[in-house]
């Protein structure tokens, strides 16, 4: 499974909820084994390598219209997906 659809599979396992980033990414997990080199913190930034990875993909599901930026740091599932 690729990391676009873990990501969609976290939002289509309850369609109604508004996530913030950090349960995105807690929920991620279930669906998605990360390797080491991922899970490892970023030499230029103070978090691991797949949170950049997940927020670069919740940026192309919403320029696709498969999620719906709420705020800042909350997201949810577009209702025609």
């Amino acid at each position: 499974m690729s990391i676009e659809e873990a990501i969609i599979r976290v939002f289509k396992n309850k369609p109604n909820k508004i996530f913030a980033v950090q349960e995105i990414y807690s929920d991620f997990e279930e669906y998605y084994d990360l390797s080491d080199y991922q899970r490892q913190l970023d030499s230029n930034h103070p978090q691991p390598r797949f949170h950049h990875e997940i927020r670069s993909v919740l940026a192309k599901l919403e320029h696709d219209g498969i999620i719906i930026r709420i705020g800042r740091n909350e997201r949810k599932l577009a209702k025609n997906t």
